[in-house]
């Protein structure tokens, strides 16, 4: 059974136990090991499942690498939703969505696969294009987020602060993963919560 569709591969595999041992093999073996040693036989031995399963769930290697861009990209945010449902201060939830960004960006773990794949993406019109639309969604989110904590500034900014706040997650990752004996991780993201909130004041030039 081939999985075709995001929205189908991504219901399909939510709810099957095999499908998720699959999936989390292959991130392991891209974060790990990287992309070429990506195989059919590697996925096999990581998740002790038969290879042709990787076929009925994912319809093929090109498939499994889409759910895997799916489920490092749309996971985070349906997480984050699901904390926004829970919040109603808008304070709150500004300070909910940064404080998601902090630990998205600290898998390191996570990034690295992401980073593996990510030639192959920008060279797939049609990777590229799901990728485009992640991040898209990931800006309107996050443009929704900061657009209910501010009171006072112009909303013709709020989309470029929504790109910036999507931005800072990738960027402070690739610092993270790189030195995380030295980085000031929790430091920095402290900085960018005063930056954020000395904005949304009404002060963009802070």
């Amino acid at each position: 059974m081939a999985i075709q569709t995001k929205a189908a591969r991504a219901k399909h595999v939510a709810t099957s136990a095999t499908a998720m041992r699959i999936l989390d093999a292959a991130k392991r073996i891209l974060s790990e090991k990287g992309y070429s040693r990506l195989t059919l036989q590697a996925i096999e031995e990581e998740s002790g499942e038969y290879r042709a399963l990787v076929a009925y769930y994912f319809g093929s290697k090109q498939g499994l690498v889409e759910a895997i861009i799916d489920s490092l990209m749309d996971a985070e945010d349906e997480v984050l939703r699901r904390r926004l449902e829970e919040i109603e201060a808008p304070d709150e939830r500004v300070r909910a969505l940064i404080d998601e960004q902090r630990q998205i960006s600290a898998d390191w773990r996570g990034f690295r696969a992401f980073y593996e794949l990510l030639p192959h993406i920008m060279r797939d019109d049609r990777l590229r294009d799901d990728l485009a639309a992640s991040y898209a969604e990931s800006r309107e989110l996050d443009r929704q987020t900061l657009a209910a904590g501010r009171p006072v500034a112009a909303d013709r900014d709020l989309d470029k602060l929504a790109a910036l706040s999507v931005a800072i997650v990738e960027g402070l990752a690739v610092q993270y993963a790189a030195d995380r004996e030295h980085f000031d991780h929790e430091g920095t993201y402290g900085l960018w919560e005063d930056m954020v909130r000395a904005y949304l004041r009404g002060a963009p030039q802070a």
